[in-house]
C-alpha cells in the first residue's frame, strides 16, 4: 500500500537536498519558483507508482495567475517551521536556513528516496 506524502514533505525534502548543496540564496522572477515546483511535482506523479507514495496535494498553477496557491500555503509553513526565510511577500527571494543535521534528518525520515529527491532538484532547481 502507498504511503501519503504531504506538501510539506515534499517541499522539506527539496529544500533539504539545496541546502546540503550549499544552495541557500534564491532571487527568481514571477512565477518562477511555481513553475520549478509544478515540473517537480509532475515528476512526483508520474513515479509515484515505482516510489509506492501517493501525494495527497497539487501544485498546479492557477492559468490565470500563474501562481499555486498550495505552493504559497506550504512555503507559509515552512517559513513557521523555519525550513526558509521570506525576504518579500511576492516570494520572489528566500533563503534556507536549514543546517546540515536538520537537513539529513529531515532526508531520513521522509518517505521519498534522496535518490529521486536529488533527481528532482537537479532537474528543476540548479539554474
Amino acid at each position: 500500500m502507498p504511503t501519503i506524502i504531504t506538501a510539506d514533505q515534499f517541499v522539506a525534502g527539496i529544500i533539504s537536498v539545496l541546502a546540503l548543496r550549499g544552495r541557500k540564496h534564491f532571487v527568481l522572477k514571477d512565477t518562477e519558483l511555481d513553475e520549478k515546483f509544478e515540473r517537480a511535482f509532475e515528476a512526483l506523479v508520474a513515479e509515484e507508482g515505482s516510489l509506492e507514495v501517493t501525494p495527497n496535494f497539487t501544485f498546479i498553477s492557477d492559468p490565470l495567475h500563474g501562481d499555486s496557491v498550495a505552493l504559497r500555503e506550504t512555503l507559509l509553513a515552512a517559513k513557521e517551521k523555519e525550513l526558509i526565510a521570506l525576504n518579500n511577500p511576492s516570494f520572489h527571494t528566500f533563503d534556507i536556513k536549514l543546517s546540515d543535521q536538520r537537513a539529513n534528518r529531515y532526508l531520513q525520515n521522509l518517505p521519498l528516496p534522496a535518490e529521486f529527491l536529488n533527481r528532482i532538484v537537479d532537474e528543476n532547481f540548479t539554474s
